[in-house]
């Protein structure tokens, strides 16, 4: 029998929301300048000023060449085809606390969730192929959830009985994927959630330190039993007084696995920042991988519909393209085996990969043009790939030259026919419909010396850049919308009130496609909508969307006219990168 850091109080609790997402926390540490983040679901208080160790350069390059790697969200609820840990219904454990997931209708008791495991006999798990198909797909890497919110490890601990060793299954889960990735040549990482709905100790009013110590020991069970770590993603610490605990965890990370990659999600320390459910504006300058489901849950559930691979398509190119880093989910079902439909997006994506994703997308970065409404590019040394997703009405495609450079060739990856003309100013390239692929066509373009120091270009100029631009309030950074450049925003803190940005125009234009973007920085929850004057001395909305999934939104129906807003209601905190509204193509 274990060391029982736990009392086993049980608990689940399920509704269809996100793996990651989650009420709002404080991380506390030595009084040092903080700086709050903020996503969809969940506030971050990361201390910048403390100063840990990253890793080494070099491992840094390999990790942004790899481009691609694989999310595995799975645990005992998977059974009943529910979200890991949002589906349980989680009150906090200190009287009075606001609850860590509020009851709603759809979520379950912790009575119901937390005994689960009792039940969990995954005989159909197969890590060889999960890894096998990950490789073929184009992954060089994955992130398995050896324990998220909810508490429960999939791994062998040995400071809990709440883990997988104590299921009808009694194998180590973890472990044996951790060997499969060595028997195939592919990095292994994990997923840590700090944070703890189940165990009693974690952020209670007396014992949060015993919560503490089981974190510490849970965390050096981790490091030291698996070999080489890749990865590490942390999901936010929560509430409670957590001292040094961030640093001490961040060191001794350093100390064992001086490379391994961490999120920005554990309080100190980080190598990279992780928009979920979003796509950064581009930028090669900073670390950045973008973590998206295949359907639209993190974890297993058989009524969730399956990403079009139109879209699928789009959220991997335009991360790759913006010069970021995919972590693309599966959630496995109880039984162990994948879910059909994930399975079949992984294997259209390494039909994908096998013609161009090695070519293009291995060991480039997002550039030199920006990501647009036709698509994106990534470079690579003297060369330059168009992944173009929608064509002109016209039957050229123009794109601006690279100064002091001279294009030498261009070619399709699929090998078929295509023509292009150059000019003093631009080059064109024209291919005929039944030459273009049916979701995206990738064009590699090879120039005289090397593309990687130029600087972004845009196609298509956004129509914000010739509007006059104003703001419900800090209107000195208002300029940063339309720089073309992620690591500058424009903040808005307007405690529960609306917040604006208004474009005007000389004459008027039409608007068929728009950008709200975000860098290294989340986004709030609250739904941006676009507004036009209503003709009686207000505004009416004519679009609105979730700041989710796809980087580009296009409105049902394009509006032409001369005033334009972006209206976001009700939020206390929002900040935006870029701001650009593109005519139709």
């Amino acid at each position: 029998m274990k060391y029982l850091f736990l009392s086993l109080f049980i608990s689940l609790s399920i509704f269809s929301c996100f793996a990651q997402k989650t009420d709002s926390v404080s991380i506390k540490t030595k009084k040092h300048k903080k700086e709050n983040q903020t996503d969809e679901f969940q506030t971050y208080e990361i201390d910048k000023s403390v100063k840990i160790k990253t890793a080494g350069k070099e491992a840094v390059k390999a990790w942004k060449d790899n481009k691609f790697g694989l999310f595995i969200h799975w645990g005992p609820i998977s059974q009943l085809g529910l979200p890991l840990s949002h589906s349980r219904h989680s009150e906090s454990h200190r009287p009075g606390g606001k609850p860590y997931k509020p009851y709603k209708k759809g979520l379950i008791e912790p009575e119901v969730y937390d005994v689960q495991y009792k039940t969990f006999n995954p005989v159909k798990y197969d890590p060889d192929y999960i890894v096998k198909l990950a490789k073929e797909a184009g992954m060089r890497y994955l992130v398995f959830t050896a324990k998220h919110h909810a508490g429960f490890s999939m791994f062998d601990s040995k400071v809990t009985d709440y883990d997988i060793m104590n299921t009808p299954y009694g194998k180590d889960i973890l472990k044996q994927l951790e060997q499969a990735c060595r028997r195939q040549n592919f990095e292994f990482g994990f997923y840590y959630s700090p944070r703890d709905w189940h165990h009693p100790d974690c952020d209670s009013e007396k014992h949060h330190d015993r919560y503490i110590k089981f974190y510490k020991a849970q965390m050096d069970e981790l490091l030291n039993n698996y070999g080489k770590i890749y990865e590490i993603w942390f999901d936010g610490l929560g509430p409670g007084k957590w001292g040094n605990t961030s640093e001490e965890i961040m060191k001794k990370i350093r100390k064992l696995h001086p490379d391994a990659m961490v999120n920005d999600r554990g309080g100190v320390g980080a190598d990279f920042y992780t928009p979920e459910h979003t796509i950064s504006q581009l930028n090669n300058e900073d670390n950045w991988e973008a973590c998206h489901t295949t359907t639209s849950q993190w974890g297993y559930n058989p009524n969730v519909k399956v990403k079009p691979l139109k879209q699928l398509m789009e959220i991997l190119l335009y991360t790759w393209g913006g010069g970021g880093n995919m972590l693309l989910n599966i959630g496995p079902r109880g039984d162990g085996s994948l879910n059909p439909v994930e399975e079949k997006r992984l294997k259209q994506i390494a039909k994908w990969w096998k013609i161009n994703g090695e070519t293009s997308i291995r060991g480039t970065r997002g550039g030199p043009y920006y990501q647009e409404p036709w698509g994106v590019s990534t470079k690579k040394g003297n060369k330059v790939f168009l992944h173009i997703f929608r064509w002109p009405s016209s039957k050229e495609m123009t794109f601006p030259n690279l100064p002091g450079l001279k294009l030498k060739k261009v070619k399709m990856l699929n090998g078929k026919e295509i023509d292009y003309s150059q000019y003093d100013d631009h080059f064109a390239i024209e291919v005929a419909p039944e030459n273009r692929e049916k979701i995206v066509t990738t064009i590699e373009l090879t120039f005289d010396k090397s593309v990687m120091d130029v600087r972004p270009l845009h196609v298509y100029l956004p129509l914000t850049y010739k509007a006059k631009l104003t703001a419900s309030q800090n209107r000195k950074d208002i300029g940063n919308l339309i720089d073309g450049n992620a690591r500058t925003t424009w903040l808005a803190d307007k405690k529960n009130g609306d917040i604006w940005i208004k474009a005007e125009f000389d004459t008027p234009v039409t608007i068929a496609s728009v950008v709200a973007g975000r860098g290294d920085h989340w986004k709030p929850k609250n739904k941006p909508e676009l507004q036009i004057p209503d003709g009686k001395g207000g505004w009416k909305t004519v679009f609105k969307w979730k700041p989710k999934w796809e980087i580009i939104k296009f409105l049902k129906k394009p509006v032409t006219t001369k005033k334009i807003r972006l209206l976001v209601k009700g939020t206390n905190y929002y900040n935006l990168a870029e701001f650009e509204l593109y005519p139709p193509m």
